[in-house]
């Protein structure tokens, strides 16, 4: 039994999901990200055309670099809806664990689209610094702005709000390029005030500052989806998730953990060591105990393997990340359980 990958669904408490059950809630989550996604198309194509309508009208090279910010919005929107699509097919033989890591790939379309939208932008302001020419700056440059500016407001809010409750990073993505069209919009209106009052060149100067916050916008992107790529560590707290397991019954030390992210959930392995007298089936028990352990501190969709050892040298040892093992150990006194760490004696 030393060694063996033990995984098992806790019925009636916080289940993992296996087979036709992930299947449909990943058919689920997908249909409703892209659901989310073709709504925030339509609303970023329908701001993008008032913004590069009015920009080509204007003259103003900030408007025109904010809706060419807006249309590529709707870019990342049509890659996302692609990707999220891939996303939510089941596990087949070429990828056991699922496609969502296809989602994580489309994020990071997105933030590359926005780095070619800096060059872009870029070019158009030192194009207009050499001309020397100006914008046409009216009321309904205002309302323009305005309108877009409370537009993008309000579909940012309601995007990280779906991306908190789907866990989703396409949709987090999506929301900073969003959001990022509100600070965008704000510079423009700053720089046509400016214009307006006479200060020559602040709206090509606006454009390079779209510019640094667009490129800041997509490196933040790119950061967190190549950290998901790589199997960095996620958020969870891996003494507090450690100190949960070894409450659960049977489970004797925990060590080995590790924690990753793909497809908006957590993925767990843990090995733990359990009494060497007990049978195949006492120690299957006590993983289902482990797993939902790590359920009630991760959340409940996470995927966990839970390596199942006996409690004895060499497999009691230190977790080699984080240089000890937890053990539940009782107050011979009060009778008070206590999570112990370092364990003494055994190395």
């Amino acid at each position: 039994m030393s060694g063996t990958p033990v995984s098992h669904e806790a019925k009636g408490r916080s289940p993992l999901m296996f087979g036709a059950d992930a299947s449909n809630e990943s058919a689920r989550r997908g249909n409703l990200i892209r659901q989310i996604l073709s709504v925030v198309l339509v609303l970023n194509l329908t701001v993008a055309g008032a913004k590069l309508g009015y920009g080509f009208v204007s003259g103003s090279v900030a408007m025109l670099a904010d809706g060419f910010h807006s249309l590529l919005d709707g870019f990342a929107n049509v890659v996302g809806i692609v990707g999220i699509g891939v996303e939510a097919r089941p596990p087949d033989q070429e990828h056991h664990f699922g496609h969502g890591r296809y989602e994580t790939l489309a994020s990071m379309a997105i933030g590359a689209l926005m780095a070619v939208g800096v060059l872009e932008i870029v070019q158009s302001a030192i194009g207009r610094w050499q001309s020397g020419k100006t914008p046409q700056v009216t009321r309904l440059s205002f309302g323009v702005m305005l309108g877009t500016m409370a537009s993008n407001a309000g579909l940012t809010i309601w995007e990280r709000r779906a991306a908190r409750g789907l866990h989703s990073d396409l949709l987090e993505a999506d929301a900073r390029h969003t959001g990022s069209d509100v600070l965008v919009s704000a510079a423009v209106i700053r720089g046509l005030i400016r214009e307006r009052s006479g200060l020559r060149g602040a709206d090509a100067a606006v454009s390079l500052v779209i510019a640094g916050m667009v490129g800041w916008a997509a490196w933040g992107i790119l950061r967190e989806a190549s950290l998901v790529l790589t199997d960095a560590a996620t958020n969870v707290e891996p003494n507090a998730l450690l100190s949960a397991i070894v409450t659960a019954p049977g489970a004797i030390t925990a060590q080995n953990l590790r924690v990753r992210s793909s497809g908006g959930r957590n993925w767990v392995e843990v090995h733990v060591t359990v009494d060497p007298d007990l049978s195949v089936k006492q120690a299957h028990e006590v993983t289902t105990e482990v797993e939902i352990a790590i359920r009630n501190v991760v959340g409940p969709e996470t995927q966990a393997i839970v390596h199942v050892e006996p409690a004895e040298p060499p497999h009691m040892r230190p977790d080699p990340i984080f240089g000890h093992d937890f053990q539940l150990t009782t107050d011979e006194a009060t009778g008070a359980e206590r999570v112990r760490r370092p364990r003494e004696g055994i190395r």
